[in-house]
């Protein structure tokens, strides 16, 4: 069976298109799984359906539906308590993670680079501009949103309904423990690293699609040592 679509403005059961609206579970959906890739939550965060069911201004239920679909996605953890958290990952998960971005990021950002667009350099420079000076500030909330914008701005420029879709469900995973970097990158910034970002910017300015998939590759490589050093540092604390 062929089910047609309606190319105008009503659709075919005489509904406007713009009377035509994203359901509210999936509207948290969306938002919560932003929090969790840009890191706006912090792992092991307890949440507590009633309060964003407050933050979203409607009723728990739809809350409910997107944190369990969330569950299911291993984004949040929910108990034989009914207590909803973000998961803290370990050393083999955490190595699965990055080993799925290195195989990923560099297709998408070279894709990214063929779409040929004009502007694309000039925005990672501004979203590196604002990781910077988080940095300098010590603001991780805008760090780490700077940081999700400039990748994902490289990524997304290369459109596709694929490969995105699939970095953006690893860095749901792996988004909340990138807070884990924050320190050494503040160390290193304006110090002898080897700014991978500066190298993503200049290689899509030049065309170079070798020269980028190499900064992406050695900026992932980069962030693993960096959260790898925050796994150590946790489990120091929880022995002590």
């Amino acid at each position: 069976m062929t089910i047609a679509l309606c190319p105008g403005p009503v659709n075919c059961c005489g509904m406007d298109r713009d009377d035509i609206r994203t359901p509210l579970h999936e509207d948290h959906y969306r938002h919560l799984r932003a929090q969790l890739a840009s890191g706006a939550l912090r792992p092991g965060e307890a949440l507590s359906l009633r309060k964003l069911a407050g933050h979203f201004g409607g009723s728990i239920t739809p809350v409910r539906d997107a944190v369990w679909r969330l569950a299911t996605e291993r984004a949040l953890v929910i108990s034989p308590t009914r207590r909803i958290s973000v998961p803290v990952i370990g050393q083999a998960e955490l190595d699965e993670l990055m080993t799925a971005r290195r195989v990923l990021e560099p297709e998408a950002a070279v894709r990214g680079l063929a779409a040929g667009n004009p502007g694309l350099a000039d925005s990672m420079a501004r979203h590196d501009l604002a990781l910077n000076r988080a940095l300098e500030t010590g603001d991780v909330a805008g760090y780490m949103a700077a940081n999700h914008a400039f990748h994902f701005a490289l990524y997304r420029a290369g459109g596709g309904s694929v490969l995105v879709p699939l970095i953006e469900t690893v860095w749901v995973r792996v988004g909340p423990f990138m807070r884990h970097a924050f320190q050494d990158a503040a160390r290193q910034n304006g110090g002898t690293g080897t700014d991978t970002h500066g190298r993503m910017v200049a290689a899509v300015r030049s065309g170079d699609a070798a020269a980028l998939a190499s900064a992406v590759l050695d900026d992932i490589d980069e962030g693993a040592t960096f959260l790898n050093h925050g796994l150590e540092a946790a489990a120091g604390d929880a022995r002590d």
